[in-house]
Order: structure tokens, then C-alpha cells, then sequence
């Protein structure tokens, strides 16, 4: 029986988006909580900011995030979801 790599797990969506809600309380100082639905950009944050939501997942959680990633899922609920799916699932990498 061949051998089966096991797909990567990331992080619970729930410790992903607590990551971004807070990161978003840093940059733009606005109080807790940051709503999960609202959009990046109801908050003022620029495509620098929406990117380094991105870089910081990568950093912390070890899953490459593409800026496009960012745009497409533009709301920390929508991003931590699709973050929180084992690799290979929902987000195929190239």
C-alpha cells in the first residue's frame, strides 16, 4: 500500500480570525471587537494593510497567502474560513 501524505491542518479558523480582529485593532486603533463580517475596507485598511493580514498568517501560521486570496475573501470571517480548510481541500496551491 503506497504511502499517504497527510494534508496540512492550519490553524482553527476561530485563532485565525482572532488574529486578524486584532492585527486590524493594532493598525487602525479602533475598539474591540472588530466585526468578523464587515469588509477590510469599512475599516479604512489600505492594500498594504489587507496584504500584510496575508503575510501575517503566512508568518504565523506557515500557510502562503496570495494577495489575491486577501481580495477574494475581503472580511475576516470570509478569509479565516478559507484559511482554516486543509490544504489541497479548498485551497489549491500552485
Amino acid at each position: 500500500m503506497p504511502s499517504r501524505t497527510p494534508l496540512i491542518q492550519p490553524a482553527d479558523k476561530g485563532v485565525i480570525r482572532g488574529g486578524m480582529a486584532a492585527y486590524i485593532t493594532t493598525v487602525i486603533k479602533v475598539p474591540d471587537p472588530v466585526s468578523t463580517k464587515d469588509r477590510f475596507d469599512v475599516y479604512g485598511l489600505d492594500t498594504t494593510e489587507t496584504t500584510n493580514i496575508g503575510a501575517q498568517k503566512d508568518e504565523q501560521f506557515a500557510i502562503q497567502v496570495n494577495p489575491n486570496e486577501v481580495f477574494d475573501n475581503p472580511s475576516v470571517r470570509a478569509l479565516g474560513h478559507h484559511l482554516a480548510h486543509p490544504i489541497g481541500e479548498s485551497r489549491a496551491t500552485a
